[in-house]
Order: C-alpha cells, then sequence, then structure tokens
C-alpha cells in the first residue's frame, strides 16, 4: 500500500490562492465593466453598444472559475478537516 502524505500547511495555502483567485476575477470583472460605463459618458454610438456585448461576454466568462474555485475551496476545506481529524487522533 502507497503511503500518503498531506501537510495542513500546503491545503491551507491552496484555499487561499483559491481565494486570492477568486478576489482577483470578481475584481477584473468589476473592474472592467466600471472602466466601460465611465467610457459612456462621452461615447454612446454602435460602436459602443458593440463593446458593451463583449464587456458583457467577458465579465460572464470571468465568473465562471469563480464557481469552480468556490468548489473547489469546499473540498479543500473538507480535506482539511479530516487531516485535522487525523491528526487529533491518539495512534
Amino acid at each position: 500500500m502507497a503511503n500518503v502524505s498531506v501537510e495542513k500547511a500546503a491545503v491551507t495555502r491552496a484555499i487561499s490562492l483559491c481565494e486570492h483567485s477568486i478576489n482577483e476575477f470578481d475584481k477584473t470583472s468589476h473592474d472592467l465593466k466600471r472602466t466601460y460605463d465611465m467610457a459612456g459618458a462621452n461615447w454612446r454610438d454602435t460602436k459602443y453598444q458593440q463593446l458593451g456585448g463583449i464587456v458583457n461576454d467577458c465579465t460572464t466568462a470571468l465568473t465562471k472559475p469563480i464557481e469552480e474555485l468556490g468548489g473547489c475551496i469546499t473540498t479543500l476545506k473538507a480535506l482539511l478537516r479530516e487531516i485535522e481529524a487525523y491528526e487529533a487522533l491518539d495512534i
């Protein structure tokens, strides 16, 4: 049987990286929308409308990894609980 070793620090770091990535995707999406809206103060022609569709596609694409990373965080937290439970055993 193979030995498996998982360190709590590595799992905790992975959770932190997922959370950081979610924040970055969310910030990028908001910044993109805000910049587009600010451009609309002086620019409201057909090209602006076309750009709006592209911005919408981009912000939608940015939300997909957020959902997936949220699932990863849930799984990693469950793994961390299992590691902690195992370490608490008096073997």
